[in-house]
């Protein structure tokens, strides 16, 4: 049996994209090849990661400190992957350069997401589907290294592959709204947006999904039991496809939210809401898959216009989930 280590975290402060992704990774493996892979996770006890790792039943994990040094972190790796006799890590960290990480074993097979190309030298595999990532890193100073780069190499969860995806009808409607601001929503865009629909007046039927990290919801709930929307507001969604199937528009943050939205063929609306987003929103804008508001700030008058004429959702654009589980696959077996 092959086991892999996963090591991400999930806080307000740098959103739950980082530890969702290798989640919806580890799927893969442990849903189609359980005699063959085992998953562990190692997490830093943020309650927001605390909190998604529960609610996937995440088997096999192990909280180190959120404020330990540096040193103690690659301590703590180094002793899971030598007790537990791990074969590959797979590490997606934006607290620290992952070019930091000194010291991790040297026998152990590593794969990273990274974003900013800064990477230790004996990686085997790095991915980042950042849309200019061609342009972060020297390929040729790591010849022993495979790189997957480009917006199709996100990792998404495998029911966005699935008929349900491919079979789906184009909406004409935009009466039921969803607003997914990822799992943190820092800045409570969740509750910006809902204040322009209220103010506007708009004829719709809005669902809220708010994430583990999210820390506005009580103010969320006042504002909205006061108006006169017909609303619901979810929590801790586990299979955020079915929302997005069963809405009209989907108005998201810039990171992993707006790329499922594309791929589940979802008219949308997005806000890039940190600066490694807005490339992505501006990629997704300019093939006309989505309305894009801008970073960090948006006019209402173009929101509530963007609700009344929605783009058409993409649906010639193929991500390639499958491409990094077999890369990862093939490795292991060499």
């Amino acid at each position: 049996m092959k086991k892999i280590l996963f090591r991400a975290d999930a806080a307000p402060h740098i959103g739950i994209g980082d530890l969702m992704s290798l989640i919806n990774l580890s799927k893969y493996f442990d849903e189609n090849h359980q005699s063959k892979y085992e998953s562990y996770f190692l997490i830093k006890n943020y309650n927001a990661g605390v909190d998604l790792v529960n609610q996937y039943k995440v088997k096999n994990c192990l909280i180190i400190d959120k404020d330990c040094s540096l040193e103690e972190e690659i301590t703590s790796i180094n002793t899971l992957i030598r007790k537990e006799e791990m074969n590959l890590l797979f590490f997606e960290i934006t607290e620290r350069k992952l070019s930091d990480y000194v010291g991790l074993d040297s026998t152990i097979r590593k794969i990273c997401v990274n974003f900013d190309g800064h990477i230790l030298n004996d990686l085997d595999l790095v991915i980042d589907w950042d849309v200019d990532a061609h342009n972060f890193f020297d390929i040729n100073k790591y010849p022993n290294t495979k790189f997957l780069l480009g917006p199709e190499f996100v990792i998404l969860p495998k029911e966005f592959y699935s008929d349900r995806v491919k079979n789906r009808k184009m909406s004409l409607s935009n009466k039921k709204i969803l607003i997914a601001m990822g799992g943190a929503d820092e800045f409570d865009f969740t509750g910006k947006i809902v204040d322009v629909i209220i103010k506007s007046k708009l004829s719709i039927e809005l669902t809220i999904i708010v994430g583990s990290g999210y820390e506005f919801k009580h103010a969320l709930e006042e504002r909205l039991s006061n108006s006169k929307l017909i609303y619901q507001i979810k929590q801790n969604i586990t299979n955020m496809l079915d929302e997005y199937l069963n809405c009209d528009i989907g108005i998201g943050a810039g990171g992993l939210t707006s790329s499922e939205l594309v791929a589940s063929k979802t008219q949308a609306i997005i806000i890039a809401t940190y600066q490694h987003q807005v490339a992505r929103c501006q990629y997704f804008y300019k093939k006309g898959w989505v309305n894009y508001l801008g970073y960090r700030k948006f006019s209402p008058i173009e929101l509530v216009r963007a609700i009344q004429h929605p783009v058409k959702a993409a649906d010639d654009f193929v991500f390639s989930t499958h491409k990094i589980f077999n890369s990862i696959n093939d490795g292991l077996n060499e």
